[in-house]
């Protein structure tokens, strides 16, 4: 085993431990975590959600694994950060929960603003080529770029997919530090899922101040949208394509969009912050993502990162 073999999870404070983690991140790895925290350690764990829990099947399974960690570690306290409203009032029935959705928890220093007048692409979808981001609906758009990659057991449906987009400009891959100049170039950001969590990508379009052309969804990512950022699009192509070109024709001011962003993420990380001042007694940084899913540097994982034993 390498030294450097973390566990998908961050340490937010040393003592007392204050962990965060994806919830299936840590459920379906539990063994894992068993061995690397020592037996009958306090901790507290920040469970975010990676998908809806508005949907029954979801919901027991996260409940049912949940019953299952509290008796691996019966000293722990497990908080979970809902991106929905109605996964609150899920959630509360069986533990601790609060709204907090995993965009809130996005660094803006990391997101440029994009600059007024027209844009290179009319519209921008950020997103793995699978089935469930449903990038056929963007097949209308005149003018796309698509970023993201695909997992090598799809890569039969990948491939499908793109032969579509012939006159999109798809980009496997970008750096972090220059996915904000990308957003920047674009009129709108799309969010074609149907069901998902609350996708960073649409945090990230707010953040550079880009619309977004929405499809209605389970997961969250309506939470913290700019109300008159955002149009609600019909799942089909040419309902897509009519309202990016919506956008196209009527920009708005980038720096609205971000400010109303942030207003409406602050109390969301404020009653985080808050919280995890009370449990430590001091305050706790809380970083760009939480440390979670993304690109760590070796010292910051070195130092915060959950090592596996």
């Amino acid at each position: 085993m390498s030294f450097f073999d973390y566990l998908p999870a961050c340490i937010l404070n040393h003592s007392p431990k204050i962990i965060a983690a994806f919830e299936m991140d840590f459920l379906r790895n539990l063994p894992a975590f068993q061995k690397a925290i020592p037996q009958g350690e306090k901790f507290t764990m920040l469970l975010q959600l990676g998908w809806s829990v508005e949907l029954e099947e979801v919901a027991v399974e996260l409940r049912n694994r949940l019953a299952e960690a509290k008796n691996a570690f019966p000293e722990a306290r497990f908080i979970i950060l809902a991106n929905a409203p109605g996964e609150v009032e899920i959630i509360r029935a069986f533990n601790e929960v609060y709204l907090a959705s995993h965009n809130a928890f996005l660094d803006p220093a990391r997101y440029p603003l994009a600059k007024a007048g027209k844009r290179k692409y009319d519209a921008l979808y950020i997103a793995r080529i699978t089935p469930f981001k449903r990038h056929y609906l963007a097949g209308k758009i005149k003018n796309l770029h698509l970023i993201g990659n695909y997992s090598e057991k799809e890569t039969e449906y990948a491939q499908q997919t793109l032969a579509g987009f012939q006159h999109a400009v798809w980009s496997r891959k970008v750096p972090s530090f220059l996915i904000g100049r990308k957003i920047g170039e674009a009129a709108c950001g799309l969010a074609l899922s149907a069901i998902e969590g609350a996708m960073f990508s649409c945090g990230e379009y707010s953040l550079c101040g880009v619309p977004v052309v929405n499809t209605r969804n389970l997961g969250g990512r309506d939470t913290l949208l700019p109300s008159f950022a955002v149009r609600y699009t019909e799942d089909t192509p040419e309902s897509v394509a009519e309202n990016v070109d919506y956008w196209v024709d009527h920009p708005l001011d980038p720096a609205e969009i971000r400010e109303e962003f942030l207003r409406l993420a602050l109390p969301q990380k404020t009653q985080v912050q808050n919280l995890l001042h009370s449990i430590a007694g001091k305050p706790v940084t809380l970083p760009h993502k939480l440390n979670i899913r993304c690109r760590l540097l070796p010292h910051t994982r070195f130092f915060y990162g959950l090592r596996r034993k």
